[in-house]
C-alpha cells in the first residue's frame, strides 16, 4: 500500500508540475517581438526551480529572422545530465502527457514560444538544486544559426 501511495504521489506532483498543458506549439506569443534581420535570437528565457537529481524546464521565445527554417540539432547544460526538447500533449484519456519533440523546427520569419504547457527544454538528472534567483546556462545548436549559449534566470511560474 505504501508503494502505491508513493507512485500516486509522484504522478500527482508531475501532473501539477505541468498542469494546464496543451499540445499545440504557440507560433504567436502574446508579446510581440521584432524579428532579427537574419538568424536566430532568444528572448525572455527562464527556468523552473528543481531539486538535486530532479527535473526542471527552460522556456523562451525563439525568434527566427532568416528566410529559411532552422532546426535545433543539439543542446546541453552544465546543470543537467540529460537535456531534451519536449512537448506536452493530450493523451486522450483526460490526462496530459509529455514526450520528446520529434519536430525541433523553427520556421522562417517566425517566433516560436516555448512556454509551460507546450514546447520546452527539459533538464533532467540535475546535478544541483535550482532555486529562485539562480541562473542556468543552456547551449543550443541550430543547423543554420550554429551554437549559442544563453543564461536563464530561475523563477517560479507566474
Amino acid at each position: 500500500m505504501k508503494l502505491n501511495l508513493t507512485i500516486v504521489s509522484i504522478i500527482t506532483l508531475t501532473i501539477f508540475f505541468f498542469a494546464g498543458c496543451s499540445s499545440e506549439r504557440a507560433e504567436e506569443p502574446q508579446v510581440q517581438f521584432e524579428l532579427p534581420e537574419d538568424g536566430i535570437e532568444i528572448a525572455d528565457p527562464w527556468a523552473r526551480p528543481g531539486r538535486d537529481n530532479g527535473v526542471s524546464a527552460i522556456y523562451m521565445n525563439v525568434l527566427n529572422g532568416s528566410a529559411e527554417t532552422d532546426t535545433l540539432i543539439a543542446f546541453s547544460s552544465p546543470v543537467a545530465g540529460l537535456v531534451e526538447l519536449h512537448e506536452t500533449f493530450d493523451r486522450g484519456d483526460g490526462m496530459m502527457g509529455m514526450r520528446e519533440s520529434e519536430e525541433p523546427y523553427f520556421p522562417a520569419r517566425s517566433v516560436v514560444s516555448m512556454r509551460p504547457g507546450g514546447l520546452h527544454v527539459m533538464l533532467m538528472q540535475l546535478n544541483r538544486p535550482l532555486s529562485e534567483g539562480d541562473e542556468v546556462e543552456l547551449t543550443l545548436t541550430f543547423s543554420g544559426a550554429g551554437e549559442m549559449t544563453i543564461t536563464a534566470p530561475v523563477r517560479s511560474p507566474n
